[in-house]
């Protein structure tokens, strides 16, 4: 248990984080400086360069450029998504994400390509799915456990949204 609270990615997340507001008002916030710091900096390889992640008030924008070999330049590209449902319960931790505009080039099959690149995304019904126990840092966090359970199995998030600079979510209490 100690060890968890000594992991760094731990230790940022609770450092961003307003304790009386997860306390009394179980509400947490997830700054665009963690997420990028933590995964986008870590997601980018040869071909998917210059990744940048934005929140807004209702949508978040990632944007970047691809570089093939055959091609003499990267191309930009740009990706407008908002939360589309969630689900955070004993069965499950995803975030469901509606893709609303990709530029310059918005087919399934590419979209398909990308996100298969991403360990803990998938694709499918035209929604991209984050199963939040596969994202590399946080499933410890989600894995911690509390006597013979795991403190999630008693939490769900009732709520999340994208605001300007973060995402805000609010939790419930299982009984």
């Amino acid at each position: 248990m100690f060890d968890t609270f000594r992991d760094p990615a731990f230790q940022e997340l609770f450092r961003d984080q307003r304790l009386r507001d997860i306390l009394v008002r179980r509400e947490f916030r997830i700054s665009e400086e963690y997420v990028h710091r933590e995964f986008i900096s870590r997601a980018g390889d040869d071909e998917v360069r210059n990744l940048s992640l934005r929140f807004r008030d209702g949508f978040g924008e990632l944007s970047g450029e691809v570089k093939k070999r055959l091609l003499p330049f990267a191309v930009p590209f740009a990706a407008r998504f908002a939360i589309h449902g969630v689900e955070f319960g004993a069965l499950g931790k995803r975030v469901y994400l509606r893709l609303e505009e990709v530029r310059p080039l918005d087919l399934d099959w590419v979209t398909r390509r990308v996100v298969d690149k991403v360990p803990f995304l998938d694709f499918r019904d035209g929604l991209v799915v984050c199963d939040l126990t596969r994202v590399p840092r946080l499933d410890a966090i989600l894995s911690w456990r509390l006597g013979r359970g795991r403190l999630t199995d008693f939490l769900t998030l009732r709520e999340l949204a994208f605001r300007e600079g973060e995402i805000v979510g609010r939790l419930g209490v299982v009984l």
